[in-house]
């Protein structure tokens, strides 16, 4: 049985429906395989060594996720007797549905290592490819939170089978009618917020380990920018600019900063690149047409400050460069 927190809002909730309908079909796949392997062909027989989700999706499990915030799955059934070891096999059994999904958080972990750089599939695939990196990362976690939740000694998890194989005089748990008392328990402690710590550590943990995307590391190279950039720390910021469009040389912002921060440099001739780049893009985009406009008007005076600079005679020393830019651009 594979229990899941879902206090989300409904965008996240859909963003995690797909990991979890992956785990939740694995985790139960691989107890009914490795059940199967080890002797006992009842699962098998019951159809459950199959990775069709809808055999392993319980109905009821599936509205109390919607409805309570948590769900659960078929629980795979188990006869003892048919295998040769009963307690060693028992254990490998109920240990094999917490392992497949660490084995897909494994696996989701290097498949973020393609995705993540979506900035080289092209302008026009980048967003999506951007969906898919988040999609891997939420699979990611929906699997990391039911390997760590099925360890819970508290029936009917895999906890609840796992830790009396290893530990002495402690029963296993089976399944019975009395399973319902232990899953009304772990609904009160989800929505009483006892189990929040530990569903909170394993978020926060897998998280801290996801490699962000391109679209992430240049928004937030760019944010440092901008610091910078408003301390009038120029040279600063404009090395940060760099950075962010070494990652997307697409990335208006940047190019829009770098301009106005290499002004208060004095660094005319690169500002006005960047200008141009800007008007370049902007016009392919409509929602940066007012960006455009504004940045038409810049090169108008950044054109004059450089006529004005190599209008002057030899004898006379160049004026010197603004501290800071003509004029800031708006926007975020």
């Amino acid at each position: 049985m594979s229990p899941i927190l879902a206090m989300m809002s409904l965008d996240d909730a859909m963003m995690m429906l797909p990991g979890l309908i992956i785990g939740l079909s694995l985790h139960e796949f691989a107890h009914a395989w490795s059940a199967s392997l080890l002797g006992d062909d009842f699962s098998r027989r019951q159809g459950r060594v199959s990775l069709n989700p809808f055999r392993h999706l319980s109905i009821l499990g599936t509205l109390a996720l919607f409805l309570l915030g948590f769900g659960w799955g078929k629980p795979v059934g188990v006869n003892l007797y048919n295998f040769k070891h009963p307690k060693r096999d028992y254990l490998i059994t109920s240990l094999a549905g917490p392992l497949a999904n660490v084995i897909v958080m494994i696996f989701c972990f290097s498949l973020m290592q393609l995705t993540r750089h979506d900035y080289i599939f092209g302008h026009s695939a980048q967003p999506y490819m951007l969906k898919v990196h988040e999609l891997v990362i939420a699979t990611a976690i929906i699997n990391a939170i039911l390997a760590v939740i099925n360890l819970l000694p508290i029936p009917p998890l895999d906890g609840s089978k796992i830790w009396p194989c290893l530990i002495p005089n402690l029963k296993p748990a089976f399944g019975g009618k009395g399973m319902w008392i232990f899953i009304i328990g772990i609904i009160f402690l989800m929505q009483s917020g006892t189990l929040t710590p530990v569903f909170k550590f394993v978020v926060e943990t897998t998280y801290s380990r996801i490699p962000p995307s391109d679209s992430t590391m240049c928004q937030w190279i760019y944010q440092s920018g901008r610091a910078a950039y408003d301390e009038q720390e120029y040279e600063e910021a404009v090395a940060y600019f760099n950075y962010a469009l070494s990652i997307n040389p697409r990335h208006i912002r940047s190019l829009q900063y770098r301009a106005v921060s290499r002004i208060g440099l004095g660094d005319m001739t690169g500002a006005l690149e960047d200008i141009e780049r800007v008007i370049e893009l902007s016009k392919a985009s409509p929602e940066h047409l007012a960006l455009c406009n504004q940045h038409i008007a810049l090169r108008k005076d950044v054109l004059a400050s450089i006529d004005q600079s190599t209008s002057q005679p030899a004898s006379q020393p160049a004026s010197q460069p603004a501290t800071q830019p003509a004029s800031r651009p708006s926007g975020p």
